[in-house]
């Protein structure tokens, strides 16, 4: 088996302490509020000066190459340093420098974030109040599954490049149509009456079902809690209830009903809401319209992201009385099937690449393991590319 600490130059902590934010700086911080998904998300990343930078890099400055890996708040997310080399380690991130002459760096992200190495890794930090690692437990975590010869790891991140190179080329589809979507009901309700939500929607509340009901197998019907849940348009992690309660339908637009009040998406399938959720359907069409024209309303969101509560959370009432520009019946008529058609591209990229990211998570295993050859996963590639 192979050893973190022996196919890495070093690991680095990161410092532990908040950098303070630059809003003109060129430089980030991430830490693993902005590493969802194994990429970094610049928008919750922290923009930073060039002197916080390089006071947070002082004891390792990042390179193209370099991997940052969360060891805590969760443990696992991994990404890569890009090649503008302008990234450096948030709080409850490792920086890990890979030795070249053992590993090539993106195999070395490619194994890290196997679906197998990462329940190794929550595993390893199970067990303490707050689940973490270490420097000396990343050091000696050992993966589980050897390292192939170097010969070898090129040939795996060739293949597997190829599919991430199309889920790039997906995602930056599905944020073009969602731009040019969002634009066009924009222009289009420009200068839309005012009206409250309930006088063109119907407004469901989500109630959580019994928890001895749910389960991670696949029984019954598909659970969500809260938007956090989803990625683009569909969902990221999946639970399932067989006692449903509040359903909401394929394509009612889902809302966010408790902090972060208003965060917005579509149900991709039938699906039992909780109480972090509200479903919100236009009886005659036009849901795509109002995913859109609610994203728009942030401001209307605001005055519930503290209620005098933990939380901040909106009632029924209060949110059928929100006030959002809404089309006239004929214009909703014209307007519906342009944005439908946009949501309908966003939706088969956003599966595509989802359906391209499990190839990926499967072939990598099966290729360090030599139980698949690197010629039998370029026909399964090729097949889907």
């Amino acid at each position: 088996m192979t050893r973190l600490g022996d196919v890495v130059e070093t690991v680095v902590d990161c410092e532990h302490k908040t950098a303070p934010i630059d809003p003109d700086g060129d430089y980030f911080a991430v830490g693993t509020p902005a590493m969802s998904g194994f990429v970094i998300d610049y928008g919750e990343a922290r923009r930073i000066s060039r002197q916080t930078f390089e006071s947070w890099t002082r004891r390792l400055t990042p390179r193209r190459g370099d991997l940052l890996l969360a060891r805590e708040a969760p443990v696992g997310p991994v990404v890569m340093i890009p090649d503008s080399e302008n990234v450096a380690p948030g709080q409850r991130t490792v920086l890990l420098r890979p030795q070249p002459r053992t590993v090539n760096s993106t195999f070395l992200y490619y194994a890290l974030k196997a679906p197998v190495t990462q329940r190794a890794l929550r595993e390893r930090a199970a067990g303490s109040t707050v689940a973490h690692l270490n420097v000396a437990d990343l050091r000696d975590f050992v993966f589980p599954f050897p390292f192939p010869s170097m010969e070898t790891q090129d040939s795996v991140t060739e293949v597997l490049g190829i599919l991430d190179d199309r889920i790039s080329a997906n995602n930056r589809a599905v944020e073009i149509l969602d731009e040019l979507a969002s634009s066009l009901v924009a222009q289009l309700t420009l200068d839309a009456s005012v009206r409250c939500l309930a006088e063109f929607a119907s407004v469901t509340m989500g109630t959580s079902p019994k928890g001895e009901s749910m389960n991670e197998v696949g029984l019954g019907v598909p659970f969500f809690q809260g938007t956090r849940d989803f990625g683009v348009r569909t969902p990221n992690c999946r639970v399932f209830t067989t006692a449903p309660t509040r359903m909401a339908n394929f394509g009612d637009v889902l809302l966010s009903v408790r902090a972060p009040v208003g965060s917005i998406n579509r149900a991709q399938e039938e699906c039992c809401i909780g109480r972090g959720l509200a479903s919100i359907t236009v009886p005659h069409g036009g849901n795509a319209v109002l995913l859109h024209v609610l994203q728009q309303a942030s401001r209307q969101w605001e005055p519930y992201e503290s209620t005098g509560t933990v939380f901040g959370s909106i009632g029924r009432k209060d949110l059928e009385m929100i006030e959002v520009p809404w089309p006239d019946s004929d214009e909703l008529v014209r307007l519906t099937p342009v944005i439908d058609a946009l949501e309908n591209r966003l939706m088969a990229a956003d599966r595509e690449s989802r359906t391209l990211a499990a190839l990926r998570d499967t072939l990598l295993p099966a290729l360090v393991s030599g139980r698949l050859s690197v010629r039998d996963a370029e026909a399964a590639v090729s097949e889907v590319v």
